[in-house]
């Protein structure tokens, strides 16, 4: 299935991966040595360019070290969560240099040179690819449903998947042409949102999905502002007068 573009004046502020980051994860500022406050490190940061993009995999397929989700390979505009890179020369670099008193521009952060030149290194690896958040594929994937395995009589998947920043290779025979990338992917427990009205995933695997508390449900949107989401919303709406 090739995911329809939506026009670049729609993309030009974008979010990450899936990576929109749960409430839990926004961090206070720090205090130093000398007890003077430290800025937090930004939460997201926009990039430019060519990026693996998981957020349509619903067959993430759970193996000894998490899980492996095939990915679509874009060029467009993507944002980072800085608190999941994994490689951690690259993390450093980014938290320091991009904070919330002194947010980076696009393509300022180094996370956004690194992906762009190879240079994202996991465990002494190079990757060429990297997932992040585009919103490519969001009209037909903006059916949010929300799946908590807790509930009474809960029909669907007790784990998910979470792609963002996570390294991608090439695959030499890719059983979905339309999906060339293999990224491998951490396993999370606990409530998210599913994919197309759905808390399964297809073919054996699991969903590329969000913690549940970055939605709201009722007035269907995300709790927290996200650049460009409204745009995006705008463009997958029935063409019709206001």
């Amino acid at each position: 299935m090739r995911f329809p573009t939506l026009p670049l004046a729609c993309m030009t502020l974008v979010v990450a991966s899936y990576g929109i980051p749960s409430l839990a994860d926004v961090r206070p500022d720090k205090t130093d040595t000398a007890g003077k406050t430290k800025a937090a490190p930004q939460l997201l940061v926009e990039c430019t360019g060519w990026h693996a993009l998981c957020s349509g995999s619903v067959d993430c397929q759970v193996n000894a070290t998490g899980a492996e989700c095939a990915c679509w390979r874009v060029n467009e505009p993507h944002i980072v969560m800085t608190g999941e890179i994994q490689s951690p020369t690259v993390k450093r670099m980014t938290e320091a240099r991009c904070t919330d008193k002194h947010p980076c521009a696009i393509d300022e952060a180094p996370v956004c040179g690194a992906i762009r030149s190879g240079q994202y290194e996991v465990d002494d690896v190079n990757y060429d690819w990297v997932s992040t958040f585009s919103y490519r594929g969001w009209c037909d994937l903006y059916q949010p449903k929300a799946c908590d395995p807790s509930e009474p009589d809960y029909v669907g998947d007790t784990q998910w998947t979470i792609c963002d920043a996570a390294p991608c290779v090439e695959t030499v025979n890719p059983t979905d042409p339309e999906r060339p990338l293999s990224c491998q992917c951490r396993i999370k427990d606990g409530p998210f949102i599913g994919t197309k009205d759905s808390c399964s995933g297809e073919n054996g695997g699991i969903i590329s999905a969000m913690p549940l508390d970055v939605w709201d449900f009722e007035n269907d949107t995300f709790t927290a502002p996200v650049p460009g989401f409204d745009h995006v919303r705008a463009a997958c709406a029935p063409l019709r007068s206001d």
